[in-house]
């Protein structure tokens, strides 16, 4: 055995001496590794043929599919209508913005019905377009709603020098979104104002300025170029302003816009509609933009106390009228009208809304209301004694 080599057993070396203690348990576990190999059992994987979706389970899937959209849905819908009355509530502070712009400027609120220079001088120069030279307050209001070039149709107006005809042109800015716009009238009006009795009622010829926010800023008077001798009514222009009315009955609590688009109401109301002098008992028509009080009433006739004046039906009216459709608010939304009242706020009304609470909220001025619409502002009380109701703050939150 060659020098330096030392042969190691199990058992004794060959110089008859004990191998590495260290080396016969390494021997020893590979041994039993070997052995524990062998003695493990072995593992089958058996893998499952797979298998249809049975004609039950695609059934219970359906259903599954088909409750979960019924639970989502109507909550989709829901926040859509949500976000289209929000959009509609804006379109009316924007509108509301603008008006107080214009009385900063003017010193006064526009007509809801008014003069435009050329435009009326052009149109009353004719008996047969007489009746249209006159325009409602959505005209004098566009300069001040990013609408300027409409407006110049109109101060600009030639009928010598055709020019395109902006009155058919849709206003996006006076549309709720959640009404339908028909195709045959892109002009459509959503938004209409304050009127008050609208001319309907006179005090000595003179329109009755605590009625509302809106007059007739042009009049019916034969010293106008563009009076109508067939309306039965003389009187002169007259203008409110937003100062008289934070003098009167304060701005937080009159109206001064409020949607007008609901299913009862015309679906041709257009922004570009040149309005005529006001009638007797007869205003509430498609062509002048304003909300009315209900119709006067008669010795020993009484309001309902239960009828609606927002969102009304032919079987809810507080008195019976024909023009109710044109003469109260409505709106598309559920449950009320959107509106915007004369210091700028924007609020949902309740269509419950009592009618002596709704009338207080035309009047702007208590001092100069008119008889008629002192009638309105009155309740039977539980006496049976008539009770003139007065405003609270939480009738207009």
């Amino acid at each position: 055995m060659p020098r330096g080599i030392s042969m190691f057993f199990c058992g004794r070396s060959a110089k008859n001496s004990m191998p590495p203690l260290d080396f016969c348990e390494s021997l020893a576990g590979q041994r039993q590794n070997r052995e524990n190999l062998w003695r493990r059992p072995c593992t089958v994987t058996v893998i499952a043929a797979s298998r249809g979706v049975t004609l039950v389970e695609l059934l219970v899937v359906i259903s599954i599919i088909g409750v979960l959209a019924g639970l989502l849905l109507p909550a989709l819908g829901a926040a859509r209508e949500s976000a289209r009355r929000s959009a509609c509530m804006n379109n009316l502070s924007q509108i509301g913005k603008g008006l107080t712009v214009y009385d900063s400027e003017h010193l006064k609120l526009p007509g809801w019905r008014n003069a435009v220079d050329r435009y009326t001088t052009g149109m009353a120069a004719s008996e047969a377009t007489r009746p249209q030279a006159c325009v409602s307050w959505t005209v004098e209001a566009l300069p001040f709603l990013d609408q300027r070039e409409f407006f110049d149709w109109y101060e600009s107006y030639d009928p010598a020098v055709p020019v395109d005809d902006v009155s058919t042109k849709k206003v996006s800015i006076f549309v709720c979104p959640s009404a339908v716009v028909d195709a045959s009238n892109q002009a459509r009006l959503c938004y209409v104002g304050n009127g008050g009795t609208g001319g309907e009622t006179l005090n000595s010829g003179s329109q009755v300025r605590g009625d509302g926010v809106f007059l007739d800023a042009a009049g019916n008077s034969p010293d106008k170029d563009w009076y109508l001798n067939n309306y039965g009514q003389q009187y002169g222009g007259s203008n409110c302003s937003l100062g008289q009315v934070a003098n009167g009955d304060g701005s937080g609590s009159t109206l001064l816009l409020i949607e007008r688009c609901g299913l009862n109401t015309p679906s041709d109301v257009a922004w570009s509609a040149n309005p005529l002098p006001a009638v007797a008992k007869a205003n509430a028509v498609l062509t002048t933009h304003i909300v009315l009080h209900p119709p006067e009433l008669g010795p020993g006739e009484a309001p309902s106390t239960t009828g609606m004046t927002i969102n009304p039906t032919a079987e809810s009216l507080v008195f019976p009228s024909n023009d109710w459709g044109l003469r109260y608010p409505s709106s598309p939304h559920a449950g009320g009208a959107t509106a915007v009242f004369c210091d700028g706020h924007t609020q949902f009304l309740s269509e419950k809304i009592a009618p002596w609470v709704y009338c207080q909220l035309l009047t702007s001025n208590r001092k100069g209301r008119s008889s008629r619409a002192v009638n309105w502002e009155r309740y039977i009380g539980k006496d049976g004694v008539w009770v003139h109701y007065i405003l609270d703050a939480a009738d207009v939150k």
